[in-house]
């Protein structure tokens, strides 16, 4: 299959409001202790959606490879959000639920998931373009040449 776009969505304050159950440290990172104790199946499903939601939607999977890339742990009513709001993807990257990923800044995780996959010979010469919430992981992935927008702007513009 040939793919003309690669698309990566972060999830939280991204494409999900998840404010509710998602504490931030000041600088937009996770409090991943806090969040961690906040997720269950009850909290995501009260979870709603962003308006780059309906842009993921609208993308055709047999054009755009469509990536989402969080720095969630993965769990079973998590997919079964996505699935609820018609939020299809090729490929889910996420946490480990064992921890060892936990000293990473998420900008460094999430280049250290997506570099196999971008870097590829069947994507590496596909434009990609993420859209994410935190400078941070902005900043450190801008710095690496991959295009990412700021989902807070993305979505304020789609709902104006």
């Amino acid at each position: 299959m040939s793919y003309k776009h690669i698309v990566i969505f972060d999830l939280d304050a991204t494409v999900v409001d998840s404010s509710h159950r998602t504490p931030n440290h000041p600088d937009g990172t996770l409090n991943l202790p806090l969040y961690l104790q906040l997720k269950t199946r009850e909290n995501t499903l009260r979870d709603t959606l962003l308006p780059l939601a309906d842009f993921w939607r609208s993308l055709k999977m047999s054009e755009t490879y469509i990536i989402a890339c969080t720095a969630r742990t993965w769990a079973d009513f998590d997919q079964e959000f996505l699935d609820m709001h018609g939020l299809r993807a090729h490929v889910i990257l996420h946490r480990k639920d064992d921890g060892s990923e936990n000293h990473l800044p998420d900008g460094m995780l999430k280049e250290q998931w997506l570099n196999p996959i971008l870097n590829s010979r069947y994507f590496r010469d596909i434009p990609a373009v993420m859209f994410d919430d935190a400078p941070p992981v902005i900043s450190h992935l801008r710095s690496r040449n991959l295009t990412v927008l700021n989902s807070h702007k993305v979505n304020r513009r789609l709902s104006a």
